[in-house]
């Protein structure tokens, strides 16, 4: 459990050197609660993982990020491989190895998993849902906390994957609707316990993707932007599943994917009017009329 909490903490630290705010030793000790000295040794692992740690004139340390990416917490790829090397490096039969890998690979660019995962709750919920994904056996949804009922209640459920951003897991409520799957949020969620009975109506159920905009409708449309920095920067930080769908630099950057059409994207274009034009299609550029014309 000890070398859990070194590895989540040493996530946490890689976030907050990422972050806007730079933060001297003894302020990252704080937030981590640990020494100042672990701090160091922290900074030169990283630094043997291949990060570049960085320190300003007053002493602050950070990992230098491109302007507009201060707010990602995620790994690109050959971090994710450097910091793999490392864990496989450890006896093959540590028994955190492998939960460890499962925890990195969320957080990859390739899975864009976020600060979630940082909550040691959520980071325990989501292993144990896994789990039951792999199993393909029930799960117990402890206290849920429903918004539309306002109640908290035991939801007997059987998980089939997550959202892209981990913040959601989708699956069939078994009492209440078993032959639809419904999304249910992890912070909403007490506990998880894991069940011994297999799952019974999940095989039958087709989950329809969601997009970069954490969306599922019916039509996935071919969607072309063009953004100015400012639209960008806000872009990757509400909805980073967008990041990757994204090319160009400084004031000329375009989105490309496949995209429902939803108020999430349609109030993203209508806030940055000067920021943000749309290319194709032209179904998109009808429906955004409407949209405004509607408000």
């Amino acid at each position: 459990m000890a070398e859990q909490r070194k590895i989540l903490r040493i996530f946490k630290l890689i976030s907050l050197l990422k972050g806007v705010r730079r933060r001297r030793p003894e302020q990252l000790a704080d937030i981590l609660e640990i020494s100042k000295r672990t701090v160091y040794r922290y900074f030169i692992l990283l630094e043997e993982l291949g990060f570049v740690i960085d320190v300003d004139f007053e002493g602050c340390y950070f990992i230098p990020t491109e302007e507009g990416e201060e707010y990602q917490f995620t790994f690109n790829a050959e971090e994710s491989l450097l910091i793999k090397q490392s864990i496989k490096s450890m006896s093959s039969s540590h028994n955190l190895s492998e939960h460890i890998l499962k925890k990195l690979h969320m957080m990859s660019e390739q899975a864009q998993i976020g600060e979630n995962i940082l909550n040691a709750s959520n980071g325990l919920k989501i292993e144990k849902l896994s789990k039951a994904v792999e199993d393909h056996v029930q799960v117990k949804l402890i206290n849920y906390s429903s918004l539309n009922s306002n109640t908290d209640a035991t939801r007997l459920f059987e998980p089939i994957t997550f959202t892209t951003n981990y913040t959601g897991v989708i699956g069939v409520d078994v009492q209440k609707a078993p032959n639809e799957a419904r999304i249910f949020n992890i912070n909403r969620i007490g506990q998880v316990e894991l069940m011994q009975k297999q799952q019974k109506f999940a095989s039958e159920i087709e989950v329809q993707p969601i997009d970069a905009f954490g969306f599922k409708g019916e039509n996935l449309f071919d969607v072309r932007l063009r953004l100015k920095r400012k639209a960008y920067s806000q872009l990757i930080q509400f909805y980073p599943q967008t990041k990757p769908l994204i090319k160009g630099k400084t004031d000329d950057y375009v989105f490309a994917g496949k995209i429902y059409f939803s108020e999430y994207l349609l109030r993203f274009i209508l806030a940055f009017p000067d920021e943000v034009i749309i290319d194709s299609p032209q179904e998109l550029k009808n429906e955004f009329e409407i949209f405004k014309q509607s408000l």
